[in-house]
């Protein structure tokens, strides 16, 4: 790993919806990747404001997003502050495990870096995606959707300076349609906003979630080098330290599987050296019985429909390597089964529509009840497995992960200068 580039992190005068005309929670939404057509229709219906016309528009219609943005910047919608500001941010949530946590971070802009080391990717990006989230930067000039990224900070430093130096009323108190209570205060104060760039300086960041939107950056930086404002973009920074910082896994449900190879799908696992065998009658204790596996040793759950869930273990080798891939679920899952077993390639996964991925295995069961398909059931990586993968310049397959919860996006918007003459 090279020497990386120092840290820059600084506040930045955000643009934020007039919240005496528009309440945060109408016009909020989660990242673009997780909303579907009907979560869209149900967004705009809560207000034609909702900033879900900006990060989705309508097919091959950036144009549109460009528009509203500047009707709504005219018309007062969106007001940019007066001072530069750091936002720290606090959401209160319970996971998909029934447990309440406390996730904890700020809102600030960070410098792209030209080399490697300083920020970290760790998962794979798809160039198609790239490409439509370019199409749209391109446009609009504007970052609505902060990534999720987190810092080392184990004695909780910048938490207490950002504490320290919050205005005293949250301008964002709301609850989204997950449950999850956040509040946002702005940090003016000039020397903790020093401080806090100071701390940040001689750290790294892990891209927890938002690989495409960084990719999209850094591509934008590329290509209009005189655009000064795209040198750096938009994070939500979140203390990776801290135990309100959570990953769940994703689950896998695959089509086109036909019924023969999903019989023979056993034996088939058996014969490439995984143990097999059934336990209980549902994905509750297949879990279960997957958590009492220690990490470095490989597992992950098979379901089919009217068939008890197996539970499949990776067969005791010494690794072929020292990769801190090689601990990874989902990567066996897709080097070892996917690939080999059920012809689906990383470079066929990545653009594939018959995976379909959930966060809740019971949705992973249902939709295997329905439909016929087959599912896999994974554990999640640890923050400190995704660090190693990240700091070895290693990736995952997309998916690997889910940090929970998902950042919001229309809490506060940053807008770049766009190409100069």
């Amino acid at each position: 790993m090279p020497t990386p580039e120092p840290l820059d992190v600084r506040p930045f005068r955000g643009l934020r919806y007039d919240p005496k005309r528009h309440p945060a929670y109408s016009v909020v939404a989660p990242p673009y990747d997780v909303i579907q057509l009907a979560d869209r229709m149900r967004l705009v219906a809560r207000s034609n404001r909702n900033v879900v016309r900006l990060i989705l528009p309508d097919v091959g219609r950036a144009e549109n997003a460009r528009r509203l943005l500047d009707e709504w910047r005219a018309d007062g919608t969106l007001r940019e502050e007066d001072v530069p500001c750091l936002y720290r941010t606090e959401e209160t949530f319970t996971g998909p495990d029934g447990v309440t946590r406390v996730r904890t971070g700020m809102i600030a802009l960070v410098g792209l870096p030209r080399g490697e080391g300083t920020i970290l990717p760790h998962e794979r990006t798809m160039p198609n995606i790239v490409e439509d989230r370019l199409r749209l930067l391109r446009t609009t000039h504007a970052q609505p959707s902060p990534i999720l990224v987190t810092y080392d900070d184990p004695y909780g430093d910048i938490d207490a300076a950002l504490r320290l130096g919050s205005e005293p009323l949250p301008i964002v108190d709301l609850t989204d349609d997950h449950g999850t209570h956040l509040r946002m205060w702005r940090v003016t104060d000039e020397p903790l906003q020093e401080r806090i760039h100071e701390i940040l300086t001689e750290r790294r960041l892990l891209i927890a979630d938002g690989h495409h939107r960084y990719a999209t950056a850094l591509a934008y930086r590329d290509a209009f080098p005189q655009d000064h404002s795209a040198n750096s973009m938009m994070m939500f920074l979140t203390n990776g330290a801290s135990p309100g910082l959570v990953i769940f896994p994703i689950h896998r449900v695959v089509s086109g599987v036909a019924a023969s190879v999903q019989q023979q799908l056993p034996d088939m696992l058996r014969a490439a050296g995984f143990t097999v065998e059934a336990v209980g009658d549902g994905v509750v204790q297949l879990e279960n019985a997957m958590a009492k596996i220690p990490h470095d040793h490989g597992v992950f759950g098979l379901v089919r429909r009217d068939l008890p869930p197996l539970l499949v273990s990776a067969p005791d080798e010494v690794p072929s390597s020292d990769s801190p891939l090689t601990r990874i679920d989902a990567v066996m899952l897709q080097e070892r089964i996917l690939g080999p077993l059920l012809d689906l390639p990383a470079d066929v996964v990545a653009k594939t529509h018959r995976i379909r991925y959930t966060a809740y295995s019971d949705d992973a069961a249902a939709k295997v009840a329905e439909s016929g398909d087959i599912g896999f059931i994974l554990r999640a990586p640890t923050v400190r497995e995704v660090e190693a993968v990240a700091l070895a310049g290693e990736v995952m397959p997309q998916k690997s992960t889910y940090f929970y919860p998902k950042t919001l996006d229309g809490l506060v918007s940053r807008t770049l200068d766009g190409p100069q003459d």
